[in-house]
C-alpha cells in the first residue's frame, strides 16, 4: 500500500495543483513536498550519499545526449503546439514574469536531483524488466504534457520517459550509485525547460 500511495504522488499533485487550482507551482511544490514526506516518514530509504556515487565512463555519453530533448521540442513545437501560444498556456497556470524565471532556475537544479533520489533511490529495484515504477515515472508526464500539447506527442513523450526511467534504472543497478542519472536528469530538465522558454 506505501508503494502504490508512492506511485500515485505526482498524479495526485498534477491533479490538484495543475487540474483543480490551475498552478504550476502549486503541482511541482506539492510533489515535491510530498516526496521529502516520504523520505522522511520512511526509515528504509536509501543513504544520501548514493546521489554522489556510481560514476562510470561507459555511461558517460549519455549526458550530452539528454540535452537533445529540448533541442527536439524546439524544432518540433511548430507541430505539437495546441490552439493556444505558449505564454498563453503558461499564464494560465501562473507561470510567468518572476514566477516564471523561478520556475526555470528551480525546475533546473532542484528537480532533477529529488526525482533520482525518490524514483530510482527510494522506489528503485534490482529488476532488468520494465517495472510499474518505470510505468508510473513516465505516465505521470502525460498529465502534465497533455496541458501543453497535443495527446500524440504527450503519449509519445510518456513512452520515451517510461523506457529512460527503465534506462536510469539500470544504471543505478550497474552502478551503484545515483550520480549518472542524476546527471543525466539535469542536463535533460535544463534542455527542456530552457529551450520552452525560448520559444516564448
Amino acid at each position: 500500500m506505501k508503494i502504490i500511495k508512492a506511485l500515485l504522488l505526482p498524479y495526485i499533485s498534477i491533479g490538484v495543483g495543475l487540474y483543480c487550482l490551475k498552478g504550476g507551482w502549486l503541482a511541482i511544490l506539492f510533489y515535491h513536498a510530498g516526496m521529502v514526506l516520504f523520505l522522511i516518514l520512511d526509515k528504509k530509504r536509501p543513504p544520501f550519499r548514493q546521489m554522489f556515487r556510481g560514476w562510470h565512463k561507459t555511461w558517460a555519453w549519455l549526458i550530452p545526449l539528454c540535452g537533445l530533448g529540448g533541442i527536439s521540442i524546439y524544432l518540433l513545437w511548430p507541430w505539437m503546439q495546441q490552439q493556444l501560444d505558449l505564454d498563453t498556456m503558461l499564464t494560465k497556470y501562473g507561470l510567468s514574469g518572476w514566477k516564471w524565471t523561478a520556475f526555470l532556475i528551480y525546475y533546473s537544479l532542484g528537480h532533477p536531483p529529488l526525482e533520482e533520489f525518490y524514483w530510482r533511490g527510494y522506489l528503485g529495484h534490482k529488476s532488468k524488466k520494465v517495472r510499474i515504477e518505470d510505468l508510473a515515472f513516465g505516465g505521470y508526464h502525460f498529465f502534465t504534457m497533455i496541458c501543453f500539447v497535443g495527446w500524440p506527442w504527450a503519449l509519445l513523450s510518456c513512452t520515451i520517459l517510461t523506457g529512460t526511467a527503465w534506462l536510469w534504472r539500470q544504471i543505478v543497478r550497474e552502478t551503484g550509485g545515483l550520480l549518472v542519472p542524476v546527471l543525466t536528469h539535469i542536463v535533460a530538465d535544463i534542455s527542456v525547460i530552457w529551450m520552452v522558454n525560448a520559444l516564448l
